[in-house]
């Protein structure tokens, strides 16, 4: 994930390591050690995915190359690894992809959060109304789960009404 995310970072343009580990910690869900920063951009530039370029004074600046920008869309158009940071990822660079593709990510998260809240409701209402119900925090945990998983698809739905729209309005 750490290279989808410096490729979809590199995407916006070029970046020094400074910069690309502020910008993936403002995406707020990814904190990242210099540390493990480096050895990514050592490992993208010798796959060819990006470049070493000059930057300010002895700074090193990173720009993604033609196979980089085409691993980078393969990365996004994949359904994921399933996991709620992964879609976040796949969302902070899904203007990347054409519309049809949006769409199909957008739809599969929403396939997914839809399993899981049938999975949800079942377990809350089993709890409820089982004999060794459990105390009411617990309770109150399991329902908080099912209502932000309802808020999600509902959160989604609006996404994909929009693409839908914008896709009819091009």
């Amino acid at each position: 994930m750490l290279d989808f995310a410096i490729l979809g970072l590199l995407r916006d343009g070029p970046r020094h390591g400074y910069e690309l580990k502020r910008a993936l910690g403002d995406l707020g869900f990814w904190q990242v050690s210099f540390g493990s920063l480096y050895p990514a951009l050592r490992r993208l530039e010798k796959q060819g995915q990006i470049e070493a370029t000059k930057g300010e004074g002895r700074r090193k600046a990173y720009r993604i190359s033609g196979s980089g920008r085409e691993r980078m869309v393969d990365l996004l158009a994949e359904a994921g690894d399933g996991s709620d940071r992964g879609f976040q990822l796949q969302l902070a660079f899904l203007g990347y992809l054409d519309p049809p593709r949006r769409l199909g990510v957008l739809e599969d998260r929403r396939t997914a959060l839809r399993e899981r809240l049938q999975g949800a409701r079942e377990s809350f209402l089993g709890a409820r109304s089982g004999a060794r119900r459990p105390d009411r925090y617990r309770l109150a945990l399991m329902e908080r789960r099912v209502r932000s998983t309802e808020a999600d698809i509902a959160w989604l739905d609006e996404l994909i009404a929009g693409e839908r729209g914008a896709a009819a309005g091009a």
